[in-house]
């Protein structure tokens, strides 16, 4: 995913099991603009404020054992983001897509082969 978000204070989560985010905002100022990853790993007192940096890649264990949320972002914030889900996530992402769209039963392609003669 690429992703543009607006800075209006909102946030972002969900439920993966690897996370891949890239930083693209160069200047970006973590105490002004906000936007930072935080980490929680399960049992430990210790959470981890990533700062959005630019060109920094952030890869981590995105499961249930390290909840993890975005804090609101105050600035226009540019990412690359790309997620792995364990076979369970993955339907029930499809699920969740099908529902937002309105359109339940409806089929989401995985890919598209093109056949050639």
């Amino acid at each position: 995913m690429v992703a543009c978000y607006p800075g209006n204070g909102q946030g972002y989560g969900d439920r993966q099991c690897l996370t891949c985010t890239y930083y693209l905002n160069r200047g970006w100022d973590s105490q002004v603009c906000g936007g930072v990853p935080c980490i929680y790993p399960e049992g430990r007192p210790v959470v981890a404020n990533i700062k959005p940096l630019f060109d920094r890649l952030l890869i981590f264990w995105s499961d249930r054992l390290n909840p993890h949320k975005v804090k609101p972002a105050y600035a226009t914030r540019y990412a690359i983001t790309l997620w792995y889900f364990d076979a369970k996530e993955r339907a029930e992402a499809k699920g969740k897509y099908q529902l937002a769209s309105g359109k339940k039963g409806m089929q989401v392609p995985i890919s598209q082969v093109s056949g050639t003669s």
